[in-house]
């Protein structure tokens, strides 16, 4: 937002979809169906607007500078929205996670507006948002997700109700929704994070979204004297220990799985400063975690904010399960010290090693799909694996990009054949159902996981391709010792078959690709490795069947995709040593 002389509302329309110039139409809120853009565009362009995260960032303008025009500007953007959605008609009345991620922003809205006569008119006795609160925590309560949707979005719709019924016990339901709302989160706490601390979504970008949601709701507790469970509390230990181990060299975040780049709450930093952000309060609120470097002045500020106000206490010793290890790297006399975990539980295997003074840093996965019978965030992605070295990211997972908008899209980037695997026949290891919904799941295999002073190694299969006519099982090793990686593939059964070998590259690397060898040339490290003759070799630039990286939701940018590909008889055994160079 500029700042000039005055602020101006303009014309906002608050169901636009900017992306496709659509309006959602004025239908009743529940039975619209916003996952068709042909009747609201990408909606999750509308709802990120709708949050008034925005206003959380105006209101806070506010409270440091006392200036009254961005009061006056927040004011009226809500009395424009209250104006323009009536309940419960549109598409902002359609979702109940966006009804909880509102609440939580009008909370932080009213803290941040203290002093100012607009305060007074939007949240004071006769204030203009108590009717729209109201209906907001009544629809959670009574239409939040059930079943197999029941996933982020049931933590985030109970975290919306907990904080605003806590926050504004008025009305004749609000203690009863804040018992229900704190019991919900503590048996979501349970379901979907397993005991290792990995959210079962089998998705990054939610992980940090659910376990902030829940370590914000935790701390509207303490404020309100409603503690969750000392349980709770080690649940959010593991959760925030278990996203910091999976943090490459130089904060490199993982991209596996689905993410839209929502955030618990409008503070400074956004979804890329989230998991530092996460880490700062958790280590001041809980204890037991290793705090992170508080270089950025948005993590700062947004930690001051979210720990104002909490009671201080004195905290259990953490669970005998968070232990050094989990603890950021540190840089000594010979380099980072290795990071190796494997969390068992949710088939990821953290992989490190060092080469030249630098942390060669691998993410294999050898989990199930996702969570619950839909899988709805997981992606086709059984023993796919990424690769970077020293801060820098070499081999990568293209992200997700995009969900209801894009069909052919939201297909690909969920898909096997965009990620670093194999892929038979052309299909992906897990039949979709639609794009949140996969009906046929593969299941892995683990056989050996082992850490020795000379290196790490994983082997793992995969049934996702035992369901052809001429049924295909895969088989992977991967050993990491120093600077290689040997990639070492089975695929056994019956018949001939498509194969393809994939691996995808980080956008700034240069792919030569000869006869015999591959070099992927980065910006400040080289990887190379010969290529297996008996598969014909391309690459892909920005085409349908490949070449594509998102780095955000709803964005997307060419890279390389290296394929090796050929028709074989089975079985086929397949070998390849990446060699890392300085």
């Amino acid at each position: 937002m500029a700042l000039g002389q005055t602020f101006s509302l303009g014309d906002v329309d608050w169901s636009l979809d900017p992306q496709s110039g659509r309006t959602a139409p004025p239908d009743f809120g529940p039975l619209l169906d916003y996952r068709d853009a042909q009747i609201a565009g990408n909606s999750r362009n509308t709802w990120e607007l709708n949050r008034h995260q925005h206003l959380t960032t105006a209101a806070l303008a506010y409270a440091i500078t006392g200036d009254e025009r961005f009061a006056r500007f927040v004011r009226a953007q809500l009395e424009s929205w209250l104006s323009q959605n009536p309940f419960p008609v549109g598409v902002n009345w359609s979702s109940p996670l966006e009804l909880g991620l509102r609440l939580i922003s009008w909370v932080w809205i009213a803290r941040f507006l203290a002093g100012s006569p607009e305060r007074e008119a939007l949240f004071g006795a006769r204030g203009s948002l108590w009717p729209a609160v109201y209906r907001q925590q009544w629809m959670i309560s009574h239409l939040h997700s059930v079943g197999s949707s029941a996933n982020n979005h049931l933590i985030g719709e109970m975290s919306g109700l907990f904080v605003s019924a806590t926050e504004w016990p008025w009305f004749a339901e609000s203690a009863q929704w804040a018992r229900s709302a704190q019991r919900s989160m503590e048996e979501e706490g349970r379901r979907q994070f397993s005991p290792s601390g990995v959210n079962r979504e089998q998705a990054f970008g939610y992980h940090l979204f659910a376990t902030e949601l829940l370590l914000l709701a935790a701390l509207e507790g303490e404020r309100a004297r409603r503690p969750f469970s000392k349980d709770h509390y080690d649940r959010l230990r593991r959760a925030v220990t278990a996203a910091q181990a999976q943090v490459g060299p130089g904060g490199l975040l993982p991209t596996y799985g689905d993410y839209d780049d929502g955030v618990a709450v409008g503070h400074p930093g956004g979804a890329r400063q989230a998991l530092g952000r996460i880490a700062a309060v958790a280590a001041k609120a809980l204890g037991g975690i290793a705090c992170p470097s508080l270089d950025s002045p948005e993590v700062r500020l947004a930690s001051a904010l979210q720990l104002s106000g909490i009671r201080s206490a004195e905290r259990d010793a953490p669970p005998t399960d968070v232990s050094a290890r989990d603890a950021p790297p540190t840089d000594g006399p010979s380099g980072p010290a290795p990071r190796t975990r494997a969390f068992h539980d949710a088939g990821l295997y953290v992989m490190t090693s060092s080469f030249a003074d630098e942390e060669v840093f691998v993410l294999a996965d050898a989990g199930e799909l996702g969570y619950l019978s839909i899988c709805a965030h997981g992606h086709a992605d059984a023993l796919s694996f990424t690769l970077a070295v020293g801060g820098e990211q070499l081999l990568v997972d293209p992200g997700t990009y995009a969900y209801h908008h894009d069909p052919d899209g939201r297909a690909y980037f969920r898909g096997t054949r965009a990620h670093n695997t194999m892929c038979i026949d052309g299909q992906d290891q897990s039949e979709p159902g639609g794009p949140f919904l996969w009906t046929t799941k593969a299941r892995t295999t683990v056989y050996e996981w082992r850490e020795t002073d000379g290196g790490v190694s994983l082997s793992a299969s995969h049934d996702g391709y035992e369901r052809l006519a001429a049924p295909v099982t895969h088989r992977r090793s991967l050993v990491l010792r120093g600077g290689r990686l040997t990639v070492d593939d089975e695929l056994t059964g019956m018949g001939e078959h498509e194969i393809e070998w994939r691996l995808h590259v980080a956008p700034q690397c240069d792919v030569r690709l000869g006869r015999r060898q591959c070099d992927i040339i980065g910006r400040r490290h080289r990887l190379s490795f010969e290529l297996d003759g008996a598969l014909h070799w391309r690459t892909l630039v920005g085409v349908r069947q490949g070449g594509w990286y998102s780095h955000a939701f709803n964005q997307r940018e060419p890279t390389t995709t290296l394929v090796g590909g050929g028709r074989l008889t089975l079985p086929v055994h397949v070998k390849h040593i990446l060699q890392v160079d300085g």
